[in-house]
Parts: structure tokens; sequence; C-alpha cells
């Protein structure tokens, strides 16, 4: 108890100390610096052990079995930023994401305007293909689950009986899910922590237009009670994109847009061309870079599916 002590009243000095050399920058990170000190991890195999700890894992029947530091390491390469590649547990791609991250909170605490939230290239859409796929995932695995609850219950009682799986499976429980969401439009999926009213709405025949514009529609996640102006107001990104006109009156107001009539999504797109033609007009592999080249001012990252680049 008297060491731990000693340890926080040190830590404690050194947070005042670099607080005052380095500012507001340091003291918002010191917490990482203090707990890692505190917690005595100050190598990679320290760091991997103490994560194998507080994770708990489903592990397979019949699977090899592996200590704490191989499940935490394959932790960091399937659940921390998963859209950022791993090949062969080289961890340095998701390094420098999580470096650019964080430089890019550390540059927004001066007069650094580093990005805009609302410009529209940093937005996503969910389209209804997604929304679907979630639905079905989560009815098909709900169905697993039922199914096998009821092998569990009737196999052991009946050794000698061969079990019919197809007796017991339920065969309006998928397509009973799929329309009561689709009719009501709740898409409530506890597995995915989705909790979403209004998904689906009657489609509008009053007139071609209508029609049109109620297939091209664009709910925000915003809530519509606020008035903040920000994400109402047109972005000069959106030109080409969405429409300027059509959105409603009200609370409502620059929160539901539309799309333009000429613009198409594309989905499911190969990147290896587009990467391809990105290395043919002069993009370099981020491996190849240091971290201080990264940072310079004549240096612009590429972003392609969480596969960083540099021009």
């Amino acid at each position: 108890m008297k060491h731990q002590r000693v340890v926080k009243i040190a830590m404690r000095n050194l947070r005042l100390i670099l607080y005052k050399i380095f500012g507001l920058t340091w003291w918002l990170f010191s917490p990482v610096v203090f707990f890692t000190g505190l917690l005595c991890v100050h190598f990679v195999f320290q760091a991997l052990r103490f994560l194998g700890n507080k994770v708990r894992r489903q592990r397979m029947w019949g699977g090899p079995k592996k200590t704490k530091m191989e499940e935490a390491r394959e932790l960091l390469a399937s659940l921390i930023l998963t859209h950022v590649p791993v090949k062969e547990f080289n961890f340095r791609a998701k390094c420098i994401y999580l470096a650019v991250m964080v430089r890019r909170v550390i540059l927004a605490q001066g007069d650094n305007k580093v990005d805009d939230r609302d410009y529209y290239g940093n937005k996503r859409l969910e389209l209804a293909g997604q929304l679907l796929s979630l639905l079905f995932e989560d009815l098909f695995k709900k169905f697993n689950a039922e199914l096998k609850k009821i092998a569990d219950q009737i196999i052991p009682k009946q050794r000698a009986a061969q079990f019919d799986v197809v007796k017991h499976m339920r065969q309006d429980q998928i397509t009973n899910g799929m329309v009561n969401a689709i009719s009501t439009g709740n898409w409530s999926l506890k597995r995915f922590k989705m909790d979403r009213q209004g998904v689906t709405q009657v489609l509008s025949r009053l007139s071609y237009i209508s029609a049109l514009g109620m297939m091209t529609r664009i709910s925000s996640q915003f809530e519509k009670t606020r008035k903040v102006s920000g994400p109402r107001s047109l972005q000069p990104s959106q030109w080409g994109m969405l429409c300027p006109s059509d959105t409603p009156e009200g609370e409502a107001c620059g929160l539901v847009k539309n799309l333009a009539l000429m613009t198409h999504i594309t989905t499911d797109m190969e990147d290896g061309p587009i990467i391809k033609l990105a290395f043919n007009l002069g993009v370099e592999d981020v491996n190849l870079l240091c971290g201080e080249e990264l940072s310079y001012p004549s240096v612009f990252l590429v972003f392609l599916n969480g596969k960083t680049s540099t021009e």
C-alpha cells in the first residue's frame, strides 16, 4: 500500500510538470500514462496479458486451446477497428490509423479546424439492403437458437428414436418477423442494439414526382428537437448529390433530405481496381513511410475502406 501511494504521488507530480510544459494537450491524454504506470504495463507482452485477463471469449468445442496473450492478439486484430486489415498480426496500419485519430483530436484543441462533421464526404448511408440483412441475420440466429434448445431437450430423452429436425422447425418464424418489421416500420434488433421507428413508410402515389421523392428520401439520425443550424444548413459538398430545395417544413427542416435525380449509389464495389488506379496516379503505400513523413504539410492521406495510403 505504501509503495502504491508513493507511485500515485510521483505520477501526480509528473502530470503537473508535463501540464505546465505542454498545456492542455498533455492533460487530456495523461490518464493513459498514469494508469499504465500504476498497472506496471510497460511492454507488449504485459499489455497483451492484461487484456487477455480482462476479456472472456467463447471457445469453440474441439478447437485448439489458446493462451490469454493469443486471445488478446486475435481480439485486437478482429474487433478493434475491424475495417483496417491485419495480415500476419502486423498492426502497423492500425497503429497509423489510431495515431491519425489522436493527432486530429490534439489539433482540434487549438484553432486548427481539422475536419467538419457536416461535410458530406464523412457521411455513410444505410440502405434498404443493409437494414434487411441485419434483420434477417437477427431472425435467423433466433431461429437457430430455438431449434438448438428443442434439440437439447429431446435428444437425451429419446436416444433410440431418430431425431427429425424438420418436424420441429417453425417455418413461419423468419417470414412473420420480416413482415411485422416491414409493416410497422419498427426495427428492434437487440443483438445489434438497434431500436428505430419509422424505417418503412407507405409509398405516396399522389404524383410521379412525389413517388420519386419518397423513394430517394434520406433521414438523418440527428435529434429533430435540437435547434442547431449546422446539420440543417446547405453544404457545398452536397452539390450534385442532394436536392437543395426538397425538404419538409418544421422541426425536420434540413434533416430529412432527398437524393438528386441523377444520383447513383454504388454498393459492393471491388477496391482492387481503385487501388491500382490510385497507385498509378502517384499514391504511395503508407507502410513505406515513417511517422514523421506522415505529418508533413505536403503529404495527404488517402483512405479507401480503412486502407491508408499517402499522396
